[in-house]
């Protein structure tokens, strides 16, 4: 054998490994960009360095222990993530939303994720208004991630957007709740200049009355005056009735409404309602707002609702006139329903722990009514 030979492989050997190491220690130091705290409690100083390094690298980790100031929302724009798990970020107005959109049909911002962060107002009593949203954009991602706010605003906002999870995601309210606030705490939203005034700074034809569509909500606790609602809009003498979301996946959640239902699904095409707890404290056993899980519908609703499926299984649901509802308030109805394996509550009385009507094809099976 040809020693030199042997030698030479050796060294070509150990060439290709150090290569590979380089290559390597190249990829862990374009990871991404840490943001120290500065410690201004202004909140300018960590607003700006945050933003900086978003538009330089695209990403941004905040440091788990220590707290940020933010002076207003951060913006972000397609292909950005915040990695900020342990990290507490005190924001002076909002925590953060996407840039204002420009483009409809879901084009103003995509693959966007937070991960982590506890993310609170410096008011006590927290912001009456929104403190994240997102607006014509796809591909969203919010979770690991703890929010607050106050109970006449919404911590999460999400406007007339598509595939997007919210996960593992703690939502609290702040300060008094009065007892005719609705205002859910997670709203999946209508995109109209009522609904939505911010977004029309864009342009009017970005608030034509578009909806969201493949929305989750999973293994979140959520507490507010409303807990979570699919929204819908009577305003402009109705004429947005007739718009509706697609596909709403909530599934695994805690959800806690305190003057009002705890989840509502207003116009909706489709749904997964599984294995949450769902559970409205309102008191009342006399108004719609007492219903524990509220499905409803207020327009002429497409051919597409005829094939639709909406699935409740496996819950725990608690309500004062009604535990779940079903409910059309037009000529339209529902395709098919199917119900399995629910505990339903009502302060009402046992009998009025579910009511289903306006349903092609439901399906109801295995499930439990008891008196609350």
């Amino acid at each position: 054998m040809d020693n030199r030979k042997g030698n030479a492989g050796w060294r070509l050997v150990t060439a290709l490994l150090f290569v590979i190491a380089w290559i390597s220690m190249g990829t862990v130091s374009v990871s991404a960009g840490v943001a120290e705290p500065t410690g201004d409690r202004e909140g300018k100083e960590d607003y700006r360095m945050i933003q900086s390094l978003l538009a330089s690298d695209g990403e941004v980790r905040l440091k788990s222990g220590e707290t940020y100031y933010i002076v207003k929302p951060i913006i972000l724009n397609s292909n950005q993530t915040i990695l900020a798990k342990g990290a507490k970020i005190i924001c002076l107005q909002g925590a953060f939303r996407g840039d204002t959109p420009r483009q409809d049909h879901y084009k103003s911002i995509k693959n966007v994720t937070v991960d982590g962060g506890t993310w609170t107002n410096i008011d006590k009593e927290g912001l009456r208004g929104s403190m994240i949203q997102f607006a014509h954009g796809q591909n969203i991602t919010i979770k690991n991630l703890e929010v607050s706010c106050n109970y006449a605003g919404h911590a999460i906002e999400l406007i007339a957007v598509k595939d997007t999870v919210v996960d593992n995601c703690k939502v609290k309210p702040l300060g008094y709740c009065p007892q005719d606030c609705r205002e859910e705490q997670i709203q999946i939203d209508i995109s109209t200049p009522a609904t939505a005034p911010k977004v029309a700074a864009g342009g009017q034809n970005l608030v034509q009355g578009q909806t969201c569509e493949n929305v989750t909500v999973k293994n979140c606790t959520v507490s507010g005056a409303r807990g979570i609602c699919a929204n819908f809009t009577k305003t402009e003498n109705g004429k947005y009735l007739n718009k509706f979301h697609k596909n709403i996946v909530i599934k695994n959640n805690k959800i806690e409404g305190k003057t009002g239902e705890a989840l509502a699904l207003f116009n909706v095409i489709g749904a997964a309602v599984e294995g949450n707890t769902i559970t409205n404290n309102n008191g009342s056993i006399g108004e719609s707002y007492s219903v524990g899980l509220h499905i409803a519908m207020f327009g002429k609703a497409p051919s597409a609702m005829n094939s639709a499926v909406i699935r409740v299984k496996n819950n725990v649901i608690k309500g004062g006139r009604q535990g779940m509802l079903v409910y059309s308030h037009s000529s339209s109805q529902y395709g098919k329903l199917i119900m399995q394996k629910n505990k339903c509550y009502a302060k009402a009385g046992k009998e009025k722990a579910y009511e289903i009507h306006f349903v092609k094809q439901p399906q109801v099976s295995k499930n439990q009514k008891y008196a609350w």
